[in-house]
């Protein structure tokens, strides 16, 4: 996927949703470098929330915000952009 113009392919391993979630918010903060300080404050629902807005208005979609980590992983699963192992 590509984020502010960095593409973005890694392999992520949790226990849980919340677990890979958190891990994907850490990552993609790294690699914007100091864009991406914004998303230490951030929870990571509310980065997966801000992911599906900023999705959402990139790609003219409406999909409804994550309540769950477990609905951001299978919006990305329904989107093509993660493959649950």
């Amino acid at each position: 996927m590509s984020v502010a113009g960095r593409q973005i392919d890694e392999i992520l391993t949790g226990t849980t949703a919340d677990d890979v979630l958190s891990q994907a918010k850490t990552h993609v903060a790294k690699e914007l470098g100091w864009k991406g300080l914004f998303l230490s404050a951030m929870t990571p629902l509310a980065f997966a929330q801000k992911a599906v807005e900023l999705y959402n208005g990139a790609h003219q979609t409406h999909y409804t915000s994550p309540a769950t980590a477990e609905e951001f992983l299978h919006l990305g699963q329904d989107l093509g952009y993660i493959t649950l192992l």
